[in-house]
């Protein structure tokens, strides 16, 4: 028998030692006791299974290597974990984007492959590549992050069976349930169910690895998210858009990539319909611009995406540049005239398109939320217009020809070739008069319409006469319309007036009956033509018979009429054919914005 003192040594020995393990002070042999020391060991050997240096230690070896220093086999076990740190002294830089950090991941593949490397030095490198921040990476970084994770995808398979089946740490455990984490689509299999709401996997696969909040991971999880979502047919796609979106400007890292999957996806959906938040969000100075800047060189964005995405939402942005200039700003001057409805028919046809706001317009923005949006959607691109205060301009190319069109009437449209334009398209500011966007009236026009009461017949024979035509959805009456305008004759001209009084057609009743007041607008011409006119009065006169209410006043007239000596020869055209316009400029008549009317100016 043991001596009593024998046994009581022993137990003060046995009580030290359950001491060092945490254990209560319940006997030995009791299951609960037993099942928490397993525990807690279990939680010591995960701690140094997942053991790091210091971040002293990391940081000193990651300058000395910033430095271009030689790096021992310790040092090179401490920068493992701090290869994606900013280093202060290097203005920020991080080892991963160096030029030498190539022949770092070397180093660390020869012992890889030679069975030296150690697995603490294996999972400082995986917490590396893990805490890596894209938001304030550069290329070279980024580029030197990707590389990293190939290197561990290669070395991977090595590390994991220098586990075998013993116990392994929590982190190995978690790569051999789901070793994608190390290729390219890393958070593929978490994304649906994030994207849904639920978040129970992530999170934990988060804790398990030491993930940050900062970590390129949660950035790919979005794009993830994207993909997934664009596997699911189309209603549950679109449905998914918005929260898409709103992932996005949340991790933003992987913007253009998840943008990009998410156009392409659209385009190939049914039905095709606008989608506004859509369009809203990626057309923001702030992401991918507007699409009409891709031209300019101004969106290099849009050049991610083939030709049919971009014309799609260039049409999205047409479309809203159209509604809101007619509906928006010309309505504010009761000014639409129908023109939103005969301009959407040509919609898939504009490539391009402009406003010019006015500082009325753009001093609106401030109490105007309608304004105030249209401004901003076109931030970047829109024009100022100078010289009238109250009104707007729109361009838009149809094919090759420039349409410009005012916000206001009387102003006229009109249409000039896309590659002799008479003014810069891309000036920031024009005067909105005939030296620039209305130069149409010195000729330099392919087409000019006024919106008089049934404009859009005219207006549509005459686009069909460049070759412009609806399109084709856009309803077969709307296009008919048009051809049958183009092929039904001109209506025969009036009779001629009488020799004995040439002029009796191109003047009012009131004119041909009494002399004209000096309170009318309207003299009586002179037999004679203005000094080196090409043309007789009773040919010009003969020309303003032709168009109904169309009329001349003739200022040359004299004291005899109420006006002075120095007056000119005018044409008015309350309805401004385009045609009357346009043979009146060939025969040297110019427009007056002032008066809305032609003028010859020779005395």
């Amino acid at each position: 028998m043991l001596r009593s003192t024998a046994l009581e040594s022993l137990a003060k020995h046995l009580a030290s030692v359950t001491a060092g393990f945490s254990i209560s002070s319940a006997p030995l042999g009791r299951p609960d006791a037993v099942r928490k020391a397993a525990e807690e060991s279990e939680k010591l050997f995960q701690d140094y299974a997942k053991a790091k240096p210091t971040k002293q230690d990391a940081y000193a070896a990651a300058l000395a290597f910033m430095r271009g220093q030689a790096l021992d086999e310790q040092q090179r076990h401490l920068i493992a974990s701090a290869l994606s740190e900013p280093i202060r002294e290097a203005a920020g830089a991080r080892p991963v984007g160096r030029s030498n950090f190539s022949s770092l991941l070397d180093a660390y593949e020869s012992e890889a492959q030679q069975g030296y490397l150690w697995r603490l030095t294996w999972y400082g490198l995986l917490s590396s590549y893990l805490c890596f921040d894209p938001l304030r990476a550069s290329d070279a970084e980024k580029a030197g992050w990707e590389r990293l994770r190939q290197f561990l995808a290669r070395t991977w398979s090595q590390i994991e069976r220098q586990g075998g089946n013993a116990v392994v740490p929590d982190w190995i455990g978690v790569l051999r349930s789901d070793p994608l984490l190390l290729a390219e689509n890393a958070a593929d299999s978490y994304a649906l169910d994030y994207l849904r709401g639920d978040a129970t996997a992530v999170k934990r696969l988060a804790a398990d690895l030491a993930i940050p909040e900062s970590s390129w991971f949660w950035h790919a999880l979005v794009v993830s998210a994207v993909r997934r979502s664009a596997d699911q047919p189309d209603d549950r796609f679109k449905a998914d858009i918005a929260r898409l979106l709103s992932l996005i400007q949340g991790r933003p890292a992987f913007r253009d990539e998840a943008l990009e999957l998410i156009l392409k996806r659209y385009r190939s959906s049914r039905p095709l319909e606008v989608h506004l938040e859509l369009r809203d969000f990626v057309v923001r100075k702030d992401v991918w611009k507007n699409p009409k800047l891709r031209s300019a060189g101004l969106a290099s964005s849009w050049n991610r995406v083939d030709e049919n995405v971009w014309r799609m939402v260039l049409q999205w942005v047409n479309w809203a540049n159209l509604r809101d200039f007619f509906e928006v700003l010309a309505a504010m001057r009761s000014s639409d005239e129908g023109r939103l409805a005969f301009w959407s028919q040509y919609l898939e046809q504009i490539s391009w398109t402009r406003l010019i706001f006015s500082s009325q317009t753009r001093w609106l923005a401030h109490s105007n939320p309608g304004v105030r949006s249209l401004i901003a959607r076109e931030e970047g691109s829109y024009a100022t217009m100078s010289s009238n205060a109250d009104v707007d301009a729109f361009m838009m190319q149809l094919g090759d020809y420039v349409v410009v069109e005012f916000g206001k009437t009387p102003n006229a449209a009109y249409v000039y070739i896309a590659d002799q334009l008479p003014f810069d398209p891309y000036s920031r500011e024009y005067a909105g008069t005939s030296g620039d966007l209305k130069a149409g009236w010195q000729g330099e026009k392919a087409a000019r319409f006024t919106h008089h009461h049934g404009w859009e017949v005219d207006a549509a024979t005459e686009l069909l006469r460049l070759g412009i035509r609806p399109d084709k959805q856009s309803g077969a009456a709307a296009a008919s319309r048009a051809q049958r305008a183009a092929d039904t004759p001109p209506p025969a001209p009036p009779p001629k007036p009488p020799p004995e009084r040439p002029f009796a057609r191109a003047m009012p009743p009131a004119a041909q009956t009494s002399a004209v007041g000096p309170d009318s607008r309207r003299s009586a011409p002179l037999p004679h033509p203005p000094k080196n006119a090409s043309f007789s009065m009773a040919e010009l006169s003969a020309l303003v018979a032709n168009y109904q209410g169309a009329f001349i006043d003739d200022r040359r007239a004299g004291p005899a009429s109420g006006s002075s000596a120095s007056g000119r020869l005018w044409v008015e055209d309350p309805q401004q054919n385009s045609s009357l316009a346009h043979t009146l400029t060939l025969k040297g008549f110019k427009w007056s914005d002032k008066r809305s009317a032609h003028y010859y100016p020779g005395d």
